[in-house]
């Protein structure tokens, strides 16, 4: 029986990140970076200031445009538009179980 090394590393939402180093957490190019910046769908911390730094929720969202660009064949506009859309989701789904939550429980007798 073979035994494979993971590495994992912990991220916090406050961390901030360096271009090369998000480069290195998703194995995209830094090109490729730059076109999902130009669609608009990764937003650095302060886009006027050089270098760029992102937040650590980017990786997330690299790796999310990533799979969708390969998986689905899609250019970086489409993937822009489709991270939207799943932010979107997201967004409705966690107020819909907030609702439910304050909804009071009718056991049926």
């Amino acid at each position: 029986m073979q035994t494979e090394t993971v590495h994992a590393l912990w991220l916090h939402r406050s961390q901030s990140l360096s271009l090369p180093e998000l480069v290195a957490l998703t194995g995209i190019t830094e090109s490729e970076i730059h076109e999902l910046v130009d669609a608009g769908a990764l937003l650095p911390a302060n886009p006027q200031a050089l270098p760029w730094t992102f937040s650590a929720d980017c990786v997330v969202t690299v790796r999310t445009a990533n799979r969708l660009r390969h998986d689905l064949e899609l250019d970086s506009h489409a993937v822009a538009l489709a991270l939207t859309l799943l932010s979107q989701i997201r967004a409705l789904e966690s107020e819909l179980a907030q609702l439910r939550a304050r909804q009071p429980v009718f056991s049926r007798f």
